[in-house]
């Protein structure tokens, strides 16, 4: 009974730091309207422009 192993520590591993990561975006900051330098327009604005550019045979 006294020849009993010990169990063998476990290896140290170093520890590695995790940065958060920033979330990805479909859209690059250049690739908007204020990227291009234009002013944001007013939503409601741009919907009335779309139905105005429907074409007739759409209904």
């Amino acid at each position: 009974m006294g020849d009993e192993e010990t169990p063998a520590e476990p290896e140290q591993r170093p520890r590695t730091v995790r940065r958060a990561r920033r979330p990805r975006t479909d859209q690059t900051s250049d690739d908007t309207d204020r990227g291009w330098g234009e002013v944001p327009a007013d939503e409601d604005a741009n919907d009335r422009w779309l139905q105005e550019q429907r074409p007739p045979h759409y209904e």
